[in-house]
């Protein structure tokens, strides 16, 4: 691990320890899932190169759990800009062209929820979006905002396109700006170009905080936004009738940006076994049917540094 300087390095190694040996135990759960690495090495940190997969005939409600990193709070500076270094190696996507819009779909005294549709998409199609009386169609991009000490702070995107959302705590005060990173996705996992969860419609009801969404490979699943506060963001998930085959798809994934240590947006992968909760390198990581899995970093990262870590945690039958 690099060695910050100053006063930064003893916060992180104390707070990593504290991670390590103090985490709580696992609440219990009724299923398992099967957590696979199919991540692939890059120089480019721009290019999503970690993938991990979840996979379960069982599983069918989960939380999301997204929080800042342990250091955050220490940190003195957030770097949130693109670094297309070593990037020409990059695929070049498909590119359809649609007439670019953006729309506010809802808006009330907490909430706002805006759509986008952008000029070129690498996939023929958008999402229907429907949010109320409004019915969108070719929707690629939707926001969610929430009124934080008068102003509307964004926290949860989702791409409905391709199925990928990212979500991040409030900001703190002293980084407005503070940056996405890992995202996931939820529902049948397929290869189109690259992982992508196809999602034909998406139901928004603002007032719960609820996002629908009908898997165009068939069953549906639900997001429901529990929190979204700065010490992070809770989600809850249910998945319903996902297609069954001889080979079962994945029902979550996550996709990062690992090229080293301190250049990273998700360093390290911990899961939880009888024995208790297991580390190891987000590279190194091979399998493991657990209870929970987290992405996290320890080391502040030269890129995307404010960038939250992710766990899935409450695997369940949903029975």
């Amino acid at each position: 691990m690099r060695n910050p300087k100053g006063g930064l390095a003893a916060v992180i190694l104390a707070l990593w320890s504290a991670g390590v040996a103090l985490a709580a135990p696992a609440a219990a759960s009724d299923a398992r899932a099967l957590v696979e690495n199919r991540s692939h090495p890059t120089q480019c940190a721009e290019f999503d190169n970690v993938y991990y997969t979840m996979t379960s005939a069982d599983v069918r409600r989960f939380a999301i759990e997204v929080t800042p990193p342990v250091y955050l709070d220490a940190l003195e500076k957030d770097d949130t800009a693109p670094n297309f270094d070593h990037c020409d190696a990059m695929k070049d996507d498909p590119k359809f062209k649609f007439e670019p819009k953006t729309l506010t779909l809802y808006e009330d005294a907490d909430t706002k929820i805006l759509g986008f549709t952008h000029e070129v998409s690498w996939r023929a199609r958008g999402a229907e979006v429907v949010v109320g009386g409004v019915d969108e169609s070719d929707i690629h991009l939707i926001q969610a905002l929430k009124k934080v000490d008068g102003k509307f702070v964004e926290y949860l995107v989702f791409y409905p396109f391709d199925g990928y959302w990212r979500a991040k705590p409030i900001p703190p005060v002293k980084f407005p700006e503070a940056a996405y990173g890992t995202s996931f996705l939820l529902g049948p996992i397929e290869e189109q170009h690259r992982p992508i969860v196809d999602v034909s419609k998406l139901e928004i009801d603002p007032k719960t905080l609820t996002f629908r969404m009908t898997y165009a490979r068939g069953g549906v699943g639900e997001l429901k936004v529990a929190k979204a506060e700065r010490d992070g963001v809770t989600l809850e998930v249910k998945l319903d009738g996902l297609p069954a085959g001889d080979k079962l798809a994945p029902f979550a994934g996550i996709r990062s940006m690992f090229v080293t240590s301190d250049n990273a947006d998700t360093a390290r992968v911990n899961w939880r076994m009888e024995g208790g909760l297991f580390v190891e390198p987000v590279m190194d990581f091979k399998s493991a049917s657990t209870t929970e899995v987290r992405f996290d970093r320890v080391e502040p990262s030269k890129h995307n540094t404010s960038a939250p870590d992710v766990t899935f945690k409450g695997f369940s039958d949903g029975k």
